[in-house]
């Protein structure tokens, strides 16, 4: 299955020359462009003192803050955006073809509002997951350690869903199960994502501990894993029916029996 994650428009500054494409949040078919002078730059304190005489130029360091706008005629969804710049050398090519050196103000995004939907939740999921899965994106950009185990806990959401036990009773008391045993009690209809669902319990343990060293590579890695089960819980008869949809419309008519044996 293909991810509907975009790991390079996500990891990559942007520059006001390049803006990114990130899809609206809100109807996912346009894109956010900085709304007009709405762009605001500025220096921190420890970095408007240029006096040493070792000053260069990559010392600087920003906070920013935008407004977007979608690009969609029929949304035009704003969107504040705050974070972080620095100065860098990038390369340019001049008239007679020459590549230089030249330096560029590159900014890295802290905070959406409201925050980017970063992959596909089918309808069907169930809001308590889904809700865990949202606050995740929030926090993506600012902690992904914090977004990470917003992941861990939609784990638990989803398994509570599927109607994996959450606790034994022990001599009349409630002793709750962890996360690795509910895992092993699946369902066998769903024996086929817990290597998947294992995987991204281990990557949210780790961003709920506090020496946890979790990259924002890490937290994608989570994202199209747990797109991946939730998309094979909540959306297979979904897409069976578009593609008997498709065999419909390209037959014009009716399809044979056979090729309907599929669902």
């Amino acid at each position: 299955m293909k991810s509907s994650l975009d790991r390079k428009i996500l990891k990559v500054p942007f520059t006001l020359n390049t803006p990114k494409n990130w899809p609206c949040p809100t109807c996912q078919s346009g894109v956010l462009s900085i709304k007009g002078d709405y762009f605001h730059q500025n220096e921190i304190r420890n970095s408007r003192d240029h006096s040493n005489d070792a000053w260069d130029p990559d010392w600087v360091s920003y906070t920013f803050s935008c407004m977007f706008v979608c690009t969609n005629p029929r949304c035009k969804e704003t969107v504040s955006c705050a974070g972080v710049g620095t100065v860098d050398q990038d390369y340019v090519t001049d008239e007679d073809g020459r590549v230089q050196p030249e330096y560029r103000d590159f900014f890295t995004p802290r905070y959406f509002e409201p925050h980017l939907r970063l992959i596909e939740i089918p309808e069907g999921c169930p809001e308590s997951v889904s809700a865990l899965l949202n606050e995740s994106f929030k926090l993506f950009f600012c902690s992904p350690s914090a977004a990470s185990n917003n992941v861990r806990m939609a784990i638990e959401e989803l398994l509570t869903e599927l109607k994996v036990r959450r606790f034994n009773l022990v001599e009349k008391q409630r002793r709750f199960i962890s996360l690795h045993k509910r895992i092993e009690l699946l369902p066998p209809r769903y024996a086929q994502l817990k290597e998947l669902i294992l995987a991204i319990k281990w990557l949210g343990n780790a961003g709920s501990h506090a020496n946890g060293k979790i990259t924002m590579d890490d937290v994608m890695d989570s994202y199209e894993m747990f797109e991946h089960v939730i998309e094979q819980i909540y959306m297979p008869k979904t897409k069976k029916l578009r593609a008997l949809a498709k065999r419909v419309n390209k037959n014009k008519g009716p399809v044979k029996k056979i090729a309907r044996s599929f669902i």
